[in-house]
């Protein structure tokens, strides 16, 4: 009875491991290709802005970091805000359903924030991925009328007055819940403008 009762773990222990690798592979080698997400944003600032990824101000950036999402980005499932228009699952802590970036911006005039160079990477069908740039959403948290879908070739998010303090800016990306298959696979990419007005 002993011996059944040790060979029976034995044998569950070696199913969940091949349960495991199997899995593991699926992930690596299927699921990859079939992710979307959010390849490289430049960020480009005129001479008179600088932009930074900390509250000290010591490290200028070129590119957002951005959260991690292994997963990639999935159509978002939460309720849409009437005043901001973020779905409640889109938010900047971890386990957002999109991406999100804080960063900090010095500039003493005033500037507008663009989304400009937006492209879509894909091996399906790259005319039907650009048309569902109208469900890639951006959005500034906490800032009136930024959430914008990356429609047009040009995005203007918000605009900010001058200060000499600097501005702590939120950044949230997503899709919404009207996505379709069109963008499965896609590597999108884009620039974060700061220009001056």
């Amino acid at each position: 009875m002993n011996k059944k009762s040790v060979s029976a773990s034995i044998l569950v222990m070696f199913l969940a491991l091949v349960f495991a690798v199997v899995g593991a592979c699926f992930a690596i080698f299927v699921y990859k290709d079939k992710m979307i997400k959010f390849q490289e944003i430049k960020v480009v600032a005129a001479s008179s802005i600088e932009v930074f990824d900390d509250e000290k101000l010591e490290n200028k950036i070129s590119k957002l970091k951005l959260s991690d999402m292994k997963l990639g980005l999935k159509p978002a499932t939460g309720d849409l805000d009437e005043e901001t228009k973020i779905p409640s699952t889109i938010t900047d802590k971890n386990g957002s359903e999109g991406y999100y970036e804080k960063i900090y911006v010095k500039s003493s005039v005033a500037f507008k924030v663009l989304v400009t160079n937006i492209k879509i990477e894909n091996d399906k069908d790259k005319e039907k991925a650009e048309k569902e740039r109208e469900h890639i959403f951006v959005a500034i948290k906490g800032t009136k009328n930024s959430t914008k879908p990356l429609q047009e070739d040009v995005v203007e998010i918000a605009t900010f007055e001058g200060s000499e303090d600097a501005r702590e800016i939120v950044f949230l990306f997503w899709l919404d819940a009207l996505s379709g298959d069109e963008l499965v696979g896609s590597k999108i990419s884009f620039d974060i403008e700061f220009k001056p007005i």
